[in-house]
């Protein structure tokens, strides 16, 4: 491997990844969480609709995790991953018009966002204590996808979430949703932190924490 192919391909994965982020962050944001021209007119984009929004958020939105399920039984919180191609296929057409390596690299980029989601979204919600879930990363954007769950027009990329900061819908965590975390097992604190925040929720009116 020359190294021009390896800077080609270094930006091909770097671009791939920040694409793939926009379109994570557009298809949460705005096929899974608002009723728009598709959802009214398409019983598919209706029920990827209905199935995120109402029943996925509904079961979550007084806890973040609960008991593991059998396989097959978790299909609201689960991509497919085959039709990850064909899903993203414009995008991919449009990259071969500049480059067919760079659009091979936007495919793989695709298929390993899918992968990563589903591993990553089952131990979010259904936790078996997989390999990965004392990570630093995979901590990292289990926080991240909490606190969308409590402010769901908020943080809306699950495995690459640059798009949220860019597009400023990265939620801040309070003081309380911290404490929280921290006994979820997401956000490991020393005693000095835990006590601080323990004060500082103590310091706040209801409600504002």
């Amino acid at each position: 491997m020359n190294l021009e192919f390896a800077l080609n391909l270094a930006w091909w994965l770097l671009a791939s990844c920040c694409l793939v982020s926009f379109i994570e962050h557009q298809v949460h944001a705005q096929l899974m969480h608002k009723k728009n021209f598709l959802s009214n007119r398409d019983k598919g984009f209706e029920r990827v609709f209905k199935a995120h929004a109402i029943e996925h958020h509904g079961h979550y939105s007084g806890m973040f995790t609960d008991e593991p399920v059998a396989p097959g039984e978790d299909k609201e919180i689960r991509l497919n991953v085959h039709k990850a191609p064909i899903k993203t296929l414009p995008f991919t057409l449009l990259i071969a018009l500049f480059s067919w390596q760079w659009a091979l690299v936007f495919v793989a980029t695709v298929i390993a966002h899918h992968w990563i989601w589903n591993k990553i979204h089952l131990e979010m919600h259904k936790p078996e204590g997989r390999a990965f879930s004392n990570w630093a990363p995979y901590l990292f954007l289990a926080r991240h996808h909490y606190l969308h769950h409590v402010h769901p027009n908020k943080n809306f990329n699950v495995v690459f979430p640059f798009a949220d900061y860019v597009l400023g819908t990265n939620s801040k965590a309070t003081a309380s949703e911290k404490l929280d975390m921290h006994r979820l097992g997401l956000l490991p604190l020393n005693g000095a932190q835990l006590s601080y925040l323990q004060h500082a929720v103590m310091k706040v009116p209801a409600g504002k924490s």
